[in-house]
């Protein structure tokens, strides 16, 4: 049996992580159901089982956490009792979570899934057309909490955000099957496609809670590192993980010919006719279970040509690159805690 690889030992819980902005994602939570608020019954049962079977919620966390990294400012109180403030974070931690949402029900039509998080897909049980109606519903969603949110400097951040995360995906469909992609393709790819919204969370964060324009920019490129580590831990988890933890078949990525840095890694490393001979393998697979023995090979051959411990390496760098944007802030409670997460993206077993 073949070891799972960890970058660091898992000695932390995210219930401790979020233990600084409880009350935070408490807020958030009201915030969230509340914008998703519909009077079309349709819409009301496709969102509770989207909130029934949410996710860790990083990035409404990473938001609320960035915001209050500098520690909290004296708040301003309007005329009906409201924080300004905190309204706006907790306007830009659900606008993280609904781009990221839409993005997801969107994605697994597009891929055909049936099942995330060990889930019924939206897709799956509602079909194709209701889960495309639904994902534009939250993204328009998302557009709202942006004009209630009030400022530019974030429209300019989500629409950026929003166009590297349709280039991501539709370069990863342009070279799915490209086995010889180079790997500055490849980290545009994971860059776009998931560590853009990671990047765009820590951004908003910072702007919601008044940072100046150069730790907006320090955040942006904390998230983006974080994300780069994020998604490389996620393609060695479609090697490694377990499924009953990852919620979805091991090689899944495999079988759909897509593109993960330890596979790209160690094909360039092996003789040219074996990894022909793996690319075949893999390729053969494409959209079926592949059996036991051949995903043996293919995780075999990954390991043999050092692609685990390459992406692993790879991915501990980016995270160490986070870890030093961090060290220019003050110690507190929220640095220790966004220290914690990056521990634990890095070290997840789902």
């Amino acid at each position: 049996m073949i070891a799972l690889f960890v970058l660091y030992e898992v000695d932390v819980r995210l219930s401790e992580i979020i233990e600084p902005i409880k009350h935070d994602l408490e807020e958030f939570e009201r915030e969230f159901k509340n914008i998703l608020k519909s009077d079309i019954f349709l819409i009301d049962k496709v969102v509770h089982y989207i909130v029934s079977h949410r996710g860790k919620r990083l990035r409404p966390i990473l938001v609320l956490l960035t915001s209050r990294l500098n520690g909290n400012a004296p708040s301003r109180v309007s005329a009906n009792g409201m924080d300004p403030q905190n309204l706006k974070r907790l306007k830009a931690a659900a606008i993280l979570e609904l781009l990221h949402t839409a993005t997801l029900v969107h994605d697994d039509v597009v891929d055909d899934s049936y099942r995330r998080r060990g889930f019924p897909t939206v897709n799956s049980i509602w079909k194709n057309k209701i889960s495309v109606l639904m994902g534009d519903y939250l993204f328009s969603k998302a557009l709202l909490a942006m004009l209630h949110m009030g400022d530019v400097k974030a429209f300019g951040i989500i629409s950026n955000t929003a166009e590297r995360m349709s280039q991501g995906e539709l370069l990863q469909v342009e070279r799915s099957h490209d086995f010889w992609m180079e790997e500055e393709i490849y980290f545009r790819l994971i860059a776009d496609k998931t560590a853009s919204l990671l990047a765009a969370s820590c951004q908003l964060g910072a702007l919601a809670s008044g940072q100046s324009d150069a730790q907006i920019e320090s955040m942006r490129d904390f998230g983006e590192y974080l994300g780069l580590s994020f998604q490389i831990r996620d393609d060695l988890l479609d090697l490694l993980g377990v499924e009953k933890n990852t919620g979805k078949p091991i090689g899944n990525d495999i079988r759909e010919n897509k593109i993960t840095l330890p596979l790209l890694y160690a094909l360039k490393q092996a003789e040219k006719k074996e990894s022909k001979r793996i690319i075949k393998m893999v390729r053969e697979s494409n959209g079926r279970p592949a059996t036991r023995s051949s995903m043996r090979e293919i995780v075999n051959f990954i390991h043999e040509h050092g692609g685990v411990a390459y992406a692993t390496k790879t991915a501990e760098d980016f995270a160490g690159r986070a870890i030093s944007i961090l060290q220019s802030y003050d110690d507190s409670s929220i640095k220790t805690a966004l220290n914690n997460l990056i521990r634990f993206i890095t070290a997840r077993d789902n």
